[in-house]
């Protein structure tokens, strides 16, 4: 069951969301939103993910 807090929860953690220009904060942002979007769905179709953007790791330290 999907709850409201579950919506803040992602909301939140797709603001944390590091990157070192605006494009590659968007390209995160959509991969990041996809499979949690796709969690959930109620119905079982996959569409594929957006292609993976190639941040740095120093952003997560």
């Amino acid at each position: 069951m999907f709850v409201l807090e579950d919506l803040v929860m992602v909301l939140m953690a797709n603001g944390g969301i590091r990157t070192p220009s605006p494009a590659a904060a968007v390209a995160a942002s959509r991969r990041f939103a996809a499979p949690l979007i796709q969690g959930m769905r109620a119905e079982p179709a996959i569409p594929p993910l957006p292609p993976a953007g190639r941040l740095p790791l120093t952003l997560v330290i």
